[in-house]
């Protein structure tokens, strides 16, 4: 009830009516007034027609212009308001240069890296939690050492005991004169925070940017996807949002299964990713904080990508590293709806004798998503990757381990939203002991886990159907 009073009184209530109108109304347009009008059939099509004409002169996927011109087969009205609502019409940005493209696999990413976030492979300590409630007693501990600045950028901030010992140090540190801001999308906090929280925490002394109000054709396909908690020299990263579920605090889908890698050195790289966001909401641009001499420590590297059009660091990076692996390739992911090429990568290193294993939820938190999810893991189990899910209950880490050797610990999905259109970061280390640790929670899980369910002929001709509109989601 706390969350739909939430929705009903927040701001993402306004768009959803407003679109479920429009829903409404295409319907009755498409079924009704053709029967009765005439030139209200030739006006479906010439909107039809131009929406078309529009679509194919967008720079986009050919994945996303497959799945609206096949929605505008099947509803034309509707069609054409969703695309025109929800064109990207942002210029390119410009385009990798061919560099990163020999030496090591770190080197290769690590060059990759510089060039997308400007801050170079870097040198730390790194440590990994397999769980939020171990992160938690970590980060609690760097908040109350916190000096100098405490940047946290977020998807996801929901009120609890979790949040609340968060806000609560924070407010400390700003009496203390420790730099503190928060970044947190809109979207993402549209049934958790009231419309008024920003100026809440800016009250208590703590800086505040929100990205992207909600608004149609950009606001609601572009989000700020990244979890960051940035404090002196120490960075956490991976997929813990602010809210008790990632902690164990509240059971939400059975046992909520996550990961995150703390990182003490150079932070310059995730010092960057956040500044960048801070400067685009805020227009306040600073000097970058002058970096420690971290000398000796573990070979790691920022991986960021922002909500402009372009190529990707990502979706570049990501077969990269299935191409790269010779022994094992481990991933962790909560949402699979990949591009087919990355698809066929998976198996061909499969059936090349690389050991390739995923890990999906077995509870699902949205259930249209998991129907696709499983699609296309059942497709993967059939190229010969190894796919189980979750028993336990639901799973949102989001990490790759390499040959043991790898690790890579982010914000990122394999879908097509983390590939292409979200805020993401993450961390990628060429670190044996923090590859071992994630190796040793995959292969805990995996042997925690059960297959996945096999599809009738009926629910397999639907998965295929609904792999059209995978781009969309």
């Amino acid at each position: 009830m706390r969350r739909l009073r939430c929705f009903l009184r927040g701001r993402l209530f306004p768009c959803a009516l407003l679109l479920a109108l429009a829903v409404f109304a295409g319907v009755v347009l498409a079924i009704r007034l053709p029967r009765l009008l005439a030139p209200a059939a030739l006006l479906e099509r010439a909107l039809s027609f131009i929406a078309a004409g529009v679509l194919l002169a967008l720079r986009d996927l050919p994945e996303r212009k497959i799945a609206k011109l096949v929605l505008l087969c099947f509803l034309p009205w509707m069609g054409f308001i969703l695309v025109l609502c929800f064109a990207e019409t942002d210029p390119p940005a410009r385009p990798f240069e061919k560099k990163g493209e020999g030496g090591t696999l770190f080197a290769r990413v690590a060059a990759l890296a510089k060039e997308r976030s400007g801050a170079g492979p870097a040198k730390g300590t790194l440590s990994y939690f397999p769980s939020g409630e171990e992160m938690r007693r970590a980060l609690r501990a760097d908040l109350e050492g916190a000096k100098r600045r405490i940047f946290l950028e977020y998807y996801i901030i929901a009120p609890g005991k979790f949040w609340g010992e968060i806000l609560r140090l924070l407010e400390e540190k700003v009496k203390k004169g420790v730099d503190v801001r928060v970044i947190f999308d809109d979207f993402g906090c549209s049934l958790t925070l009231p419309r008024r929280y920003a100026k809440e925490l800016s009250s208590r002394g703590i800086k505040t940017a929100v990205f992207s109000r909600l608004r149609p054709r950009r606001g609601l396909t572009r989000r700020d996807h990244r979890k960051l908690f940035l404090i002196d020299d120490v960075c956490y990263t991976g997929g813990i949002n602010l809210a008790d579920e990632y902690v164990g605090e509240r059971i939400r889908f059975g046992h909520w299964k996550d990961s995150a890698v703390r990182a003490e050195g150079d932070m310059t790289g995730f010092e960057r990713v956040f500044l960048k966001t801070w400067y685009a909401l805020t227009r306040s641009k600073e000097q970058l904080a002058r970096a420690k001499n971290f000398e000796e420590g573990i070979p790691f590297c920022v991986l960021s990508d922002g909500t402009e059009r372009g190529e990707r660091l990502f979706s570049r990076l990501l077969p990269i590293l299935i191409a790269s692996a010779k022994k094992s390739v481990f991933l962790f992911s909560p949402y699979l709806s990949l591009p087919h090429g990355m698809v066929e990568l998976l198996g061909a290193a499969a059936a090349s004798g690389v050991d390739v294993r995923l890990m999906i939820p077995h509870i699902p938190d949205k259930k249209i998503v998991f129907f696709l999810t499983r699609t296309y893991a059942r497709e993967l189990l059939r190229m010969g990757v190894k796919v189980r899910e979750y028993t336990p209950g639901f799973l949102h880490a989001k990490s790759i381990s390499i040959d043991g050797e790898y690790a890579l610990v982010s914000s990122y999905n394999l879908d097509y939203r983390s590939l292409y259109v979200q805020a993401e970061c993450g961390l990628f280390a060429e670190d044996p002991a923090l590859a071992a640790a994630l190796e040793r929670d995959f292969l805990a899980c995996y042997e925690e886990g059960s297959p996945v369910k096999r599809a009738g002929p009926f629910m397999r001709l639907l998965g295929r159907l609904m792999t059209l509109f995978a781009p969309l989601t």
